[in-house]
């Protein structure tokens, strides 16, 4: 009997595991998340050659992280289980203070060559692009970053000085826009979301008065500009996602326009009157109410007539800022290089721009991987 009883956590555990392969052997799997906002990984193809160099491995590690049966309430209790003792962080996210949920990046995070072939590319583009235009680079720097006041006691983190002593090597210095100043010195107010890593409309209001302020125009077009609608207090965005534990819910503010507008997407797909889908609104993605997510191609045009042209290259960081910029030019063209087939050097041709802006995240942009294959 004793013996048994010995047998019994054994028997339970191989059990389980039966259970859970079963489970997953007879769901279908999962192609996209909507907690976390993202695509998940699907089954990796089977050969020699993934085998040996450990791609196979690699990515079948990640297939079965994904499709865990229940895997976002397992999330959740392993976030309840390390907070409970007395860890900072989990999957890659610190508990900071005041609610704040920051990401985690440490210097493993950045891949030192893929970083330094973005910025060599980012060089050649600028000095490209400002023979016939007036060129600025805006690198947003991260929630961590900025917010280091909040994250816990003795939390690792990316010194991302490193990134823009980089940059600034190959950037000349009336090209850059200094963003990380303004937004450090607001940091104590709502820049960024608790819940996920953009900044808010707040903060880009910020980075776009840094714009002005870099072009040598006056910031008092930005302070009529500083007129927010809140269109949601409930957004949990993907730092939340990550680890499923309850915190303070966001609010999401716009910007409206005071003068018409008309934006054309992707090249005629749709046209429309306004920057936001308010549809997302209601949906888990309620990032995506700016223009409805990232999309390829933008083109905005108003009552200016004042017969300039920008040209804004960007990641995400962009679509909350966009709103303030539309009406200071005749024109706005946005391009998203991880959604189109053509180079910068097209762009230019196609568009012929006056001023381009180049917005991204400074994480974002050393983890991108077409940037520089996208390049001149």
């Amino acid at each position: 009997m004793k013996r048994l009883f010995k047998l019994l956590p054994v028997a339970a555990f191989f059990v389980m595991l039966f259970g859970i392969t079963t489970i997953d052997i007879v769901q279908k799997d999962k192609t996209y998340s909507s907690v976390e906002n993202r695509m998940l990984q699907k089954l990796p193809k089977l050969s020699t050659k993934r085998i040996i160099n450990g791609k196979f491995q690699k990515k079948y590690e990640l297939y079965l992280s994904d499709q865990f049966p229940a895997r976002d309430s397992w999330v959740k209790l392993q976030t309840t289980s390390e907070k409970a003792f007395g860890k900072t962080e989990s999957n890659g996210v610190y508990f900071g203070k005041d609610g704040y949920l920051l990401e985690k990046y440490t210097d493993e995070d950045v891949n030192i060559k893929d970083t330094n072939k973005n910025i060599n590319t980012l060089a050649k583009f600028v000095r490209q692009a400002s023979k016939s235009a007036n060129v600025k680079v805006m690198m947003v720097p991260s929630k961590t970053y900025t917010l280091d006041c909040y994250l816990p006691a003795f939390a690792e983190t990316y010194n991302e000085s490193l990134f823009y002593s980089k940059l600034e090597k190959k950037i000349p210095d009336n090209i850059t826009v200094p963003v990380y100043d303004i937004l450090y010195k607001h940091r104590e107010e709502n820049i960024f979301y608790r819940t996920d890593h953009h900044w808010t409309t707040i903060g880009a209001w910020y980075g776009y008065r840094a714009y002005l302020e870099s072009c040598g125009k006056s910031t008092d077009i930005a302070e009529k500009k500083k007129k927010f609608k809140k269109v949601s207090d409930s957004f949990l965005g993907t730092t939340y996602s990550k680890v499923n534990m309850y915190t303070k819910k966001d609010d999401i503010y716009i910007y409206e326009p005071e003068n018409e507008i008309n934006v054309i997407y992707n090249l005629g797909e749709k046209t429309e009157n306004t920057f936001y889908q308010i549809k997302y609104i209601d949906e888990k993605d309620k990032y995506s109410v700016f223009f409805g997510g990232n999309q390829a191609v933008l083109e905005i045009t108003g009552e200016n007539k004042n017969k300039e042209t920008l040209l804004v290259i960007k990641d995400s960081f962009a679509n909350c800022m966009i709103p303030f910029l539309a009406e200071d030019y005749e024109k706005v063209v946005v391009a998203d290089l991880r959604h189109i087939n053509v180079g910068l050097s097209m762009l230019l041709k196609k568009f012929k721009p006056t001023d381009v802006l180049v917005l991204y995240n400074t994480i974002q942009f050393m983890q991108d991987t077409d940037f520089a294959i996208k390049g001149l």
